[in-house]
C-alpha cells in the first residue's frame, strides 16, 4: 500500500501548505451543518498537501476495509471501477493497489475539475499500465463503484445524491466509506436500506441482509462505526507529529463507517445464527466488557466476562471490529470465535 510518508512526485513535509490545511480543516468541520457549497480547492498545491495528509488518513480507513475483504476471499467484479466524488483519488488508488489485475479502467468523477485533474495525474503516476479516464456524474454503470467521504457534501434529497444513487443502483458491486460520525453513519444506513431493495446483498460490515437494527427507536443514540489503525511508522514520524499538533488531530483515532454491497452471492462467513459484529469499541470494566453487537436478530448489548472465555476476551480487545461467532446465554457471551 501507499504511504503518505513516501508519496510520489517528491512531495514532502517541507512542501505542505499548513495554512491551506487549517482552512480545509475548518471547512470540513462545518460540512455536517451546511453540506454542499462551491469548489473549495484553490490550487494543485493545496490538493497535494491534502493528498499527503488528510487523504492519507482516509487511505488508512480504506486499508482496513480492503484487508477484511481480502481476508474473507472477496474479490471485485473485473472490468471497470468508478471513483465517484474522487477528490484527490486516494480511494481509487487504494482499490487498484489491492487488486492490481482486476481492472482495465479507472474512471474518476468529482464536481471539482481541479480535483479530477489531480486524481488522474496521481493515478497515472502510480499505475502506468492502467487506463485512467474522466467520468461524467451520471456515468454508465461501472463493474465496481467506490465512494469515499461524500455524504456530508450531498444534502438529503439533492439532485447530486439522487444521481449518485442512480449510478450505484446499476453497479455490480459497491465499496462505500464515510466518516465515523453519527450523522454520516445514519445517512449511510439510509443508503443501505435503499440499495438493498435493488437486489444487492450486504458483504460488510452487516452480518445479515435484514433491516438495519439501528433503525429501531431504542437504538437512536447508537451508530455503526469502526476504527482504522494507522501504520506504526506514523507514530515515529516528525511530520505526522507536527500535523497532529497543528491541526489538533488524534493520530490514533481514525473512526469510519462503511458499506460493501454485491449483486453476486456473498462469500460465506461462518455460523450465521451466532454471527455478530461489534459496533464501535467494547466498554471495558474490571474483569468484563460490554459491547454493542449487530446480529440478524437486531442490535443489542452483550456482556463478556474475562473468566468465562479468557482467550476470546483477549481476542476481542485486540480486534473489536471483527466479525465473531458467539455462544450466548441470553445477553451473556460464554464462548465463541473470531471469524475474521
Amino acid at each position: 500500500m501507499e504511504s503518505g510518508i513516501t508519496a510520489s512526485n517528491n512531495f514532502s513535509w517541507n512542501d505542505v501548505d499548513w495554512n491551506a490545511l487549517r482552512r480545509l480543516r475548518e471547512r470540513f468541520l462545518q460540512f455536517d451543518a451546511a453540506p454542499g457549497g462551491a469548489d473549495y480547492w484553490k490550487s494543485q498545491g493545496e490538493l497535494a498537501s491534502y493528498d499527503f495528509t488528510f487523504a492519507e488518513r482516509i487511505g488508512w480507513k480504506w486499508d482496513t476495509v480492503l484487508e477484511e475483504l481480502r481476508t474473507r476471499g472477496w474479490t471485485p467484479p473485473a472490468g471497470s471501477v468508478l471513483d465517484w466524488g474522487c477528490g484527490t483519488g486516494v480511494a481509487g488508488r487504494r482499490v487498484a493497489a489491492a487488486w492490481p489485475a482486476a481492472f482495465e479502467t479507472l474512471r474518476l468523477h468529482d464536481r471539482s475539475l481541479s480535483a479530477e485533474q489531480f486524481a488522474m495525474r496521481r493515478a497515472r503516476e502510480t499505475f502506468p499500465g492502467l487506463r485512467v479516464e474522466r467520468a461524467d456524474a451520471g456515468a454508465f454503470p461501472p463493474d465496481l463503484l467506490i465512494v469515499s467521504h461524500v455524504l456530508n457534501e450531498l444534502p438529503p434529497g439533492s439532485a447530486a445524491l439522487e444521481q449518485l444513487l442512480g449510478v450505484a443502483g446499476r453497479a455490480q458491486a459497491i465499496l462505500w466509506v464515510e466518516p465515523g460520525t453519527s450523522s454520516a453513519s445514519r445517512r449511510l444506513i439510509d443508503v443501505r436500506e435503499r440499495l438493498l431493495r435493488g437486489h444487492f446483498l450486504p458483504v460488510a460490515p452487516c452480518p445479515h441482509a435484514a433491516a438495519c437494527g439501528l433503525l429501531v427507536e431504542e437504538n437512536e443514540r447508537h451508530w455503526c462505526h469502526h476504527f482504522a489503525r494507522p501504520p506504526r511508522a506514523v507514530f515515529q514520524d516528525a511530520g505526522w507529529s507536527r500535523f497532529a499538533k497543528m491541526l489538533e488531530i488524534d493520530l490514533g483515532t481514525v473512526p469510519f463507517s462503511y458499506l460493501v454491497l454485491d449483486r453476486r452471492p456473498v462469500v460465506a462467513t461462518g455460523g450465521a445464527d451466532g454471527d455478530g459484529r461489534i459496533l464501535g469499541e467494547p466498554r471495558q470494566y474490571k474483569g468484563f466488557a460490554k459491547l454493542l453487537c449487530c446480529r440478524a436478530e437486531g442490535v443489542g448489548e452483550l456482556m463478556l466476562q474475562k473468566r468465562d472465555a479468557p482467550e476470546l476476551y483477549k481476542e476481542m480487545k485486540k480486534n473489536p471490529g471483527s466479525l465473531y461467532e458467539w455462544v450466548r446465554e441470553g445477553g451473556k457471551i460464554t464462548g465463541g470465535r473470531r471469524i475474521f
